[in-house]
């Protein structure tokens, strides 16, 4: 019995080798089509590129990567409806993750979408509410919609998270003026001046709010 299970030895470790070797030929095929559809990028074959990202899914590659892949080849072709369906399909495989969030907030600046963009700026900010992207998208789209409250609420909480911040500090001073609270505006433009006497607009606000 004893001879048996040393003559059985040899044949397990080679088995086990074989699929050791097997598994990596998959990985280094997986890996071979990435890299290429990376350098059919790089030369400008955006077409192919995106093909070999298929493949490589279809291969059994990682789906979220591959999800981003294509997003993010479409994002360089501006076929930006295309990039925002892939970004989502990623934020769906990985609901935790950053980057299709993020994704999603520069095809809609992109697209001059003021709807998207504070959409996926809230998105971005449910997972971080210290990025500095989506706040200062937030907040540019709610002054430009003359929601002056909600503005000014997140141009200080910007302030809050980067006190140096100069362009919230200016957002945050005329989000209080347009709102009727000069004492307030006041005090932020007469900060930007200490600052930087020449910053846009600040001289004037200070004037306004006399």
């Amino acid at each position: 019995m004893k001879r048996t299970l040393l003559l059985l030895v040899p044949v397990i470790a080679l088995a086990a080798t074989g699929a050791d070797n097997e598994r990596k030929s998959k990985e280094e095929a997986l890996g071979a089509l990435w890299q290429e559809s990376v350098s059919k990028e790089s030369s400008g074959e955006h077409a192919e590129a995106l093909r070999l990202a298929s493949q490589y899914l279809k291969d059994g590659g990682d789906s979220y990567l591959a999800t981003m892949r294509a997003a993010w080849l479409n994002y360089g072709q501006k076929n930006y409806d295309e990039a925002a369906r892939y970004y989502a399909n990623a934020m769906r495989i990985q609901p935790g993750a950053l980057s299709p969030r993020l994704g999603l907030l520069t095809v809609a600046k992109d697209k001059q979408d003021p709807q998207g963009v504070s959409k996926a700026a809230e998105l971005v900010l449910a997972l971080e509410p210290s990025n500095y992207r989506a706040l200062y998208a937030v907040a540019s789209a709610a002054f430009e919609a003359k929601s002056y409250a909600k503005a000014g609420s997140v141009y200080r909480q910007i302030l809050k998270f980067y006190p140096e911040e100069m362009d919230a500090l200016s957002g945050a001073a005329w989000s209080s003026f347009y709102q009727g609270q000069k004492m307030e505006a006041r005090s932020g433009f007469r900060r930007l001046v200490s600052v930087n006497p020449d910053y846009p607009y600040a001289r004037q606000g200070i004037d306004a709010c006399k």
